[in-house]
C-alpha cells in the first residue's frame, strides 16, 4: 500500500532521469524568467517585484500605487514579451499583490 510519507522509489535509471529532466526544465524556465523579467522591467524592478509563479500565473508585488497603475497597463505587453523566450507560451496572467 502506498503512503504519502513514503519517498518515491525509482525502479530504473530511466525513471530517475525522467524526473531529473522535468526538474531541470522547470529550473531552467524559472532562471530564464527571472533574467528576462529583470531585463524587461529595468528600473521599475524597484517597484515591481516578481514574488511567485504558480502554473501559468506570475504574482508581482507592487510597492507603490503609481507603479501598480503602470503595471496594469503594461500587463499584456509583458506577458507577450516574456513568452517570446519559451518554446511554448507559458505565462498567461499577471496578478498584482
Amino acid at each position: 500500500m502506498w503512503h504519502p510519507a513514503v519517498k518515491k522509489q525509482w525502479r530504473s535509471s530511466q525513471e530517475l532521469a525522467a524526473h531529473r529532466s522535468t526538474l531541470g526544465r522547470s529550473l531552467n524556465r524559472l532562471m530564464v524568467l527571472d533574467y528576462v523579467w529583470t531585463q524587461l522591467v529595468g528600473n521599475k524592478g524597484r517597484f515591481w517585484v516578481l514574488h511567485a509563479v504558480k502554473k501559468d500565473t506570475l504574482y508581482v508585488q507592487v510597492k507603490v500605487s503609481v507603479a501598480k497603475n503602470e503595471l496594469t497597463t503594461k500587463r499584456r505587453w509583458l506577458i507577450s514579451e516574456l513568452n517570446k523566450h519559451f518554446d511554448t507560451p507559458w505565462i498567461k496572467h499577471i496578478e498584482i499583490i
